[in-house]
């Protein structure tokens, strides 16, 4: 018998991309609570756990900072590898540009994080450059967007790759569908049995092979019909 589980990308998937557009819209949220009762729901995030779970906290399972960190049965877990003080570094030259300053802390408070987001300013803070080639240099991991106008840095070679296969073993499912939105979401989609891209207008650029592609506006629709083929094939 085929096990089925939805893992799910969080800002920009089942939240707006913008900035500060924090909350599930209403929809979104209770056709996922509804998906939540009948199959495994897992937020694979790079955001931090304690957002994750209050933004979702039927979710069954949740991989957050990009795989640095997964709580799930009772258990919190993070990448071996983390390596905190390179991250604390690279940050403190990031909070000297002219950009908005993110550092994502794991359960336990550890540093594993840091996004660099200049959306509004037009074009990309002067001495970025650098930051992102001394986060290089100490061997953190860096991932560049084309369509968002923000960096991302983690203190671990973990992705949300090795987060989807971790958290499939966990939960003890033998196909996964998973839902993102950007680049950072590659590593999953590959990880995954069912690839679903939710489009909006940062990521017009992206192509992601095999991949079904939803306009963010119809995700409602699309988990609502998902969970009544599955009571259907009850």
């Amino acid at each position: 018998m085929v096990s089925i589980a939805l893992f799910t990308d969080l800002d920009g998937t089942l939240t707006p991309p913008e900035r500060g557009r924090g909350e599930l819209p209403r929809e979104v949220d209770e056709a996922l609570r509804e998906l939540a009762k009948l199959i495994p729901v897992a937020v694979v995030t790079t955001k931090e756990c304690s957002l994750a779970t209050a933004r979702v906290p039927y979710a069954a399972a949740y991989a957050c900072i990009n795989g640095a960190e997964v709580k799930a049965g009772g258990y919190v877990a993070v990448a071996e590898d983390l390596n905190p003080e390179a991250l604390v570094h690279v940050a403190k030259a990031a909070e000297r540009l002219d950009a908005y300053v993110e550092v994502k802390r794991t359960t336990f408070g550890s540093p594993a994080g840091l996004t660099i987001d200049w959306r509004g300013a037009g074009r990309q803070p002067a001495g970025l450059d650098a930051v992102v080639a001394e986060a290089e240099r100490r061997g953190l991991t860096v991932l560049k967007y084309g369509g968002h106008p923000f960096v991302d840095i983690y203190a671990t070679k973990r992705d949300k790759g090795d987060a989807v296969r971790l958290l499939r073993a966990l939960l003890g499912v033998s196909h996964v569908v998973y839902m993102g939105d950007s680049e950072n979401d590659i590593p999953a989609w590959k990880a995954a049995d069912v690839k679903i891209l939710v489009r909006h207008k940062y990521n017009a650029h992206l192509s992601v092979e095999g991949a079904i592609p939803i306009p963010q506006e119809e995700l409602p629709n699309y988990l609502r019909q998902v969970a009544n083929n599955i009571k259907t094939s009850l």
